[in-house]
């Protein structure tokens, strides 16, 4: 029998669905079926010797016989009860999610260089640490927990995040480097509404983000917003509506048409993105809640 937490139902057509799998002692995997999330899954293994349990996203489509680069969860079979989590399935090794990855910034570098510092700070968000000695890597770098290669981080800008309105706009997906820090450029390199028009390939800050500033491509863009953002305002009860939000996401979903990307159902960071300065460290802090898990009671029914 499994049994899993924190692992809400996919859409089929967009995220596809959750399958179980049987390790055998050579590392092949034998499928135990679909998992429906907030239930007891009977779950009979078609051989003998299995060494370990893992849990999949499945592509949308019809099932297959191998699992796909998205396993979610893993444990090795020791004992009766056995406890899945994403260690060693999302990320490399046994590496636990990093629980101080550092800060994130107010910067907006896109117009800097013609309009002078400060220009529109404000409407800019970018991983770094801008006082690195107030951090525990006591640099420049964030860091985060290497994943394996079915997955990858996302950063967002989440106006009225938790709430049925909430409007996600995505800064791109990126990954640490083998030393866990977060030295590179993510996918949308200045970001599509930055005003650049070569906004992927042209020179930029090494590190993930994305200004807000102009749309001269017309890419789609929420008509409940207007450009340049505020990411300082407050909503009528004097709290910031904005919300900065780092997801684990699918690789697969790499290449998303800019506008559309939604969000995976991992979040283990996101802070309110505050009224303070430029120059004033926004430090990134971990929540688990929506990191799944699941036990396996072998024999149980």
């Amino acid at each position: 029998m499994l049994t899993t937490t924190s692992l809400p139902p996919l859409d089929p057509q967009r995220e596809g669905f959750y399958e179980a799998w049987a390790i055998d002692g050579a590392g092949r995997a034998h499928s135990l079926g679909i998992l429906t999330p907030g239930i007891d899954n009977s779950l009979v293994s078609p051989v003998a010797g299995v060494v370990a349990v893992e849990v999949t996203v499945e592509p949308p489509g019809a099932p297959d016989d191998m699992p796909s680069a998205q396993r979610l969860l893993r444990a090795a079979i020791r004992g009766a009860v056995v406890e899945l989590s994403i260690p060693g399935a999302v990320t490399q090794g046994d590496l636990p999610l990093h629980r101080q990855p550092g800060t994130f910034t107010m910067f907006s570098p896109s117009d800097n260089s013609w309009a002078g510092y400060p220009s529109h700070e404000e409407s800019g968000v970018w991983l770094f640490n801008v006082r690195p000695r107030m951090t525990p890597q006591n640099d420049a770098w964030v860091r985060l927990t290497q994943l394996n290669t079915g997955w990858t981080y996302e950063g967002w800008m989440v106006r009225d995040f938790g709430t049925p309105d909430a409007i996600w706009l995505s800064y791109g997906k990126f990954v640490p480097d083998q030393s866990g820090a977060v030295s590179g450029r993510d996918d949308t390199g200045w970001g599509p509404f930055s005003g650049v028009l070569d906004f992927q390939t042209a020179g930029e800050e090494e590190f993930p983000g994305d200004d807000w500033i102009s749309n001269p491509l017309n890419f789609p863009f929420p008509a409940a917003l207007a450009l340049p953002l505020d990411l300082r305002e407050k909503n009528t009860a004097g709290a910031s509506r904005w919300t900065h939000v780092i997801t684990i996401e699918p690789a697969r979903d790499r290449g998303e048409p800019i506008g559309m990307e939604q969000p995976f159902f991992m979040r283990p960071y996101h802070d309110p993105f505050g009224d303070g300065a430029s120059d004033e460290p926004r430090v990134i802090t971990f929540d688990d809640q929506s990191i799944p898990r699941a036990r396996v009671v072998i024999g149980g029914s």
